[in-house]
C-alpha cells in the first residue's frame, strides 16, 4: 500500500516546522514569550520569586516554637485490676504544652515537647482534706505538613513520650499538715493531627487533636519526707483523647 502524497507533504512540513516550534516551547508546556515581552516576563518571574520567598521563609527549614492549650478525656485503666478505671479518678485534664523543634525540610518537623495538665477530680475530697492531680508528659514528635507554603496547612504526626500521673491529698491533724501523693509513670505513643491557618509567613494558629496510648509501669508513694517505689505487676493500657488550639512560630 502506497502513501498518499498528502501524507508525505504533511510529514515533510512537520519536520521543517518542528524544530522552530520546540525552540519556543518551554519544558513546562507553555510557549515562551516573544522578545518584545521579555521585560514583562522577567518582572513577573521576579515578583513570583519574591512572593515565594516571603511565603516560604527561604527553603522552609528552620527552628520553630509552639504553644498548645485544650481539654483531654481519660480512657482505659491505670492498672490491670478490675476497679482501676482512669475515669474513676479523673474526669478530664487541661493540657498546656510547649513545643520546640526544627523543620528538617519545609514539610518535615522534628521536635520535643513538655506538657503540664492540671486535672479535674472525678469525686470530691472529704471536707477535712484537699486533693489535686496533674499529668506531666515529656515527648519527641515527628510531624508532616502537607502544604507548608499555603495559607491552610493540614498536618499529621507521631510521637513518643513519658508520662507522670500524680494525685495528692492534704489534711490537718492536731495542728500538723500532712500531704500524701501517688505517682504512676510510664511510656506512651501519640498520634496527632491538625490544621494550621497562616496569619503571616511565620505565625500560624489552628486546631489540633492528639490521641495517646500508654502503660504505667511503676508507682511511687510519698508523704513529703519518705518515698516508696515499686513496679506495677498487673499492667494495662490507658488512653488520652485531647483537642484544642495550637499556635506556632517558624523562625
Amino acid at each position: 500500500m502506497t502513501s498518499h502524497p498528502f501524507w508525505k507533504l504533511s510529514a515533510l512540513t512537520l519536520s521543517l516546522i518542528a524544530p522552530a516550534a520546540m525552540a519556543d516551547w518551554r519544558s513546562d508546556g507553555t510557549l515562551k514569550r516573544t522578545q518584545s515581552d521579555d521585560s514583562d516576563y522577567s518582572d513577573d518571574r521576579s515578583q513570583d520569586a519574591a512572593s515565594y520567598e516571603d511565603g516560604a521563609g527561604e527553603d522552609g527549614r528552620g527552628f520553630s516554637l509552639g504553644l498548645r492549650a485544650g481539654f483531654g478525656l481519660p480512657l482505659g485503666k491505670a492498672t490491670g485490676e478490675a476497679d482501676s478505671n482512669l475515669s474513676d479518678v479523673v474526669s478530664g485534664i487541661i493540657p498546656l504544652q510547649v513545643d520546640a523543634g526544627y523543620f528538617l525540610t519545609s514539610h518535615l518537623y522534628l521536635g520535643g515537647s513538655f506538657q503540664f495538665a492540671p486535672g479535674l477530680l472525678a469525686e470530691d475530697c472529704s471536707e477535712d482534706s484537699s486533693c489535686s492531680l496533674n499529668v506531666m508528659r515529656f515527648g519527641v514528635n515527628l510531624a508532616y505538613h502537607t502544604a507548608p507554603f499555603a495559607k491552610v496547612d493540614p498536618w499529621v504526626g507521631l510521637g513518643l513520650g513519658y508520662e507522670r500521673f500524680k494525685v495528692s491529698a492534704s489534711a490537718d491533724f492536731g495542728g500538723d499538715s500532712f500531704t500524701v501523693s501517688t505517682t504512676a509513670s510510664g511510656f506512651d505513643l501519640a498520634a496527632q493531627g491538625g490544621v494550621d491557618f497562616k496569619l503571616n509567613k511565620n505565625f500560624a494558629v489552628g486546631p489540633f487533636v492528639t490521641f495517646t496510648a500508654g502503660q504505667y509501669s511503676s508507682v511511687s508513694v510519698s508523704d513529703g519526707e519518705d518515698s516508696v517505689s515499686e513496679d506495677i505487676d498487673e499492667k494495662a493500657i490507658h488512653f488520652w483523647l485531647m483537642g484544642g488550639i495550637k499556635a506556632q512560630y517558624r523562625f
